[in-house]
C-alpha cells in the first residue's frame, strides 16, 4: 500500500520522531510503501532518505495559527488560507503526475491537527484519510482554525478515522466532534538504547528538560522553583534546559537564570545527540500544560530516568504517581518532588528502573507500528 505522510515541520522533535519510526517500520515489517511530505530539507528529510524513505520537499501552510489580536488572525487567515489552496492544487498535479509520482496513494496520512493539507488533498484524489492528532492545539498553544467550524467538522468527519496519542486527547476532540471515529494509539520510542545510569550518591543531582522553548511548556515555573530550592540552601543540582525556541521567549528565560543567579541552570539549545545526554541526566522534567502525550518522557523512563511531570494533558497516562515519579499540580509541588529525590537519591534509581519497564511495556514503537498497521488494514478491509 502506499501511503503519503504529511508533516508539518522538518526537524526531528516529537511528532516526526514518532513518524519516522512509524514509516520505517510499516515500510521493513509490514511491507508498506510510506512517502513523506516535509516543509523543507532539514532533519527529517535527512533521517528518512538514509533508511530509503522517498522525501517530497514541498510547502505545507498550517490551517490553524496561534490567535493575539483579531487584525492579526485576520491577516494570516487572509494570506494562508490562500497559500494552503495553492499549495493544495500544486500537490494534487504532483501525485496526478505518473511520471513524477508513479501511483497515487491508497491512504493519505496527517501527522498533525495542524495541517489541512492531507484531508483537503483526500477530498480532490477521492481517496482514504487517517489524521494523526497530537495536540491540544487551543488549550496548549491559543490556536484557531481559518476555516468555519462547519468546514473543519466536514473534514473530521470525512476522514477514516482520527488517531490520538492519549486518552486525554480523545475525551476532548470525542466531546468537540461526537459524529467522529476517533482511536486512542500512544506513541512509540525506540527502545534500542541501553539504559545506564549515573550512581544514585553521584552529585550534584541532575535534572534535565528536552523540548521546545514555548510560555505554555512553563520553563518558568522550574525556574521558580530553582529559584526556591536555592533560597532553601539546597544548591547541589543542576538543570538543563535543551531545545530551541522563540528569541524573544528564550531571552526572557536567560535574563531570569541571570537576575536570579541561577548558576546551576544550563540553557544548551538545540540537541542532536540527546541519548548521549540522557546517559548522564538523572530525573526528568515535563513541565507543559495539556500536554498531547510527551515523546520525551518516555525517553526519560527508557534511560532509567524517573520523571517529574506536571498533572495535565496525557502525562498522567504515562507517569505512574509515586511509582516511576511524580506527578504536580502547583509549583511548591514541583519543589517537594525535587527536594525529595534530592534528599532521597536511592529513589532516583529505583522509580527508574520501574519507569524503564512501564515504557517498554506499553510505549514501544513495535506496538504502535502493529496496532497502526492492524488499522490501516481493517479499514481497507471494510472499504472492500
Amino acid at each position: 500500500m502506499k501511503i503519503l505522510f504529511i508533516t508539518h515541520y522538518d526537524n526531528m522533535y516529537g511528532a516526526n520522531k514518532a513518524l519516522f519510526h512509524l514509516a520505517l517500520l510499516l515500510k521493513t515489517k509490514y511491507g508498506e510503501e510510506p512517502v513523506v511530505v516535509v516543509p523543507a530539507e532539514g532533519g527529517m528529510a535527512e533521517q528518512l532518505s538514509k533508511v530509503g524513505i522517498q522525501v517530497i520537499v514541498h510547502p505545507v501552510t498550517q490551517w490553524q495559527a496561534v490567535y493575539s489580536t483579531p487584525l492579526r488572525f485576520l491577516v494570516k487567515k487572509v494570506r494562508r488560507k490562500k497559500k494552503l489552496m495553492q499549495e493544495v492544487d500544486s500537490l494534487y498535479q504532483k501525485l496526478c503526475d505518473e511520471e513524477i509520482f508513479g501511483q497515487k496513494p491508497d491512504l493519505i496520512y496527517s501527522n498533525s491537527s495542524v495541517i489541512g493539507t492531507g484531508a483537503m488533498l483526500a477530498e480532490k484524489l477521492q481517496c482514504r484519510h487517517i489524521w494523526h492528532i497530537r495536540e491540544f492545539s487551543w488549550e496548549h498553544f491559543h490556536m484557531k482554525y481559518f476555516y468555519s467550524e462547519k468546514r473543519v467538522c466536514e473534514l473530521y468527519e470525512q476522514s477514516e478515522c482520527l488517531v490520538t496519542i492519549s486518552d486525554a486527547l480523545k475525551d476532548n476532540y470525542q466531546q468537540r466532534y461526537p459524529n467522529v471515529r476517533i482511536r486512542r494509539i500512544y506513541d512509540g520510542v525506540s527502545g534500542e538504547y541501553p539504559a545506564k545510569r549515573r550512581d544514585p550518591a553521584e552529585r550534584p543531582i541532575r535534572f534535565c528538560y528536552i523540548g521546545y522553548l514555548f510560555p505554555m511548556k512553563h520553563q518558568e515555573q522550574i525556574l521558580e522553583a530553582c529559584e526556591c530550592l536555592n533560597q532553601e540552601g539546597l544548591t547541589e543540582y543542576e538543570v538543563y534546559l535543551v531545545g530551541d525556541g522563540r528569541d524573544g521567549y528564550r531571552d526572557r528565560l536567560q535574563k531570569k537564570i541571570l537576575q536570579a543567579g541561577l548558576t546551576q541552570v544550563k540553557m544548551t539549545g538545540y540537541r542532536t545527540n540527546v541519548h548521549e545526554l540522557l546517559d548522564t541526566m538523572d530525573v526528568g522534567l515535563i513541565a507543559s500544560e495539556y500536554e498531547g502525550f510527551g515523546l520525551v518522557t518516555v525517553e526519560y523512563m527508557l534511560h532509567g530516568m524517573p520523571v517529574i511531570g506536571r498533572n495535565s494533558g496525557g502525562t498522567p497516562e504515562i507517569i505512574r504517581d509515586q511509582v516511576t515519579g511524580y506527578l504536580y499540580d502547583g509549583t511548591e509541588e514541583l519543589i517537594k518532588a525535587m527536594k525529595h529525590l534530592m534528599q532521597h537519591p536511592e529513589k532516583i534509581e529505583q522509580m527508574g528502573k520501574a519507569g524503564e519497564e512501564r515504557a517498554k511495556e506499553y510505549f514501544s514503537e513495535e506496538r504502535n507500528a502493529e496496532e497502526i498497521a492492524n488499522l490501516i488494514h481493517e479499514d481497507h478491509k471494510n472499504d472492500g
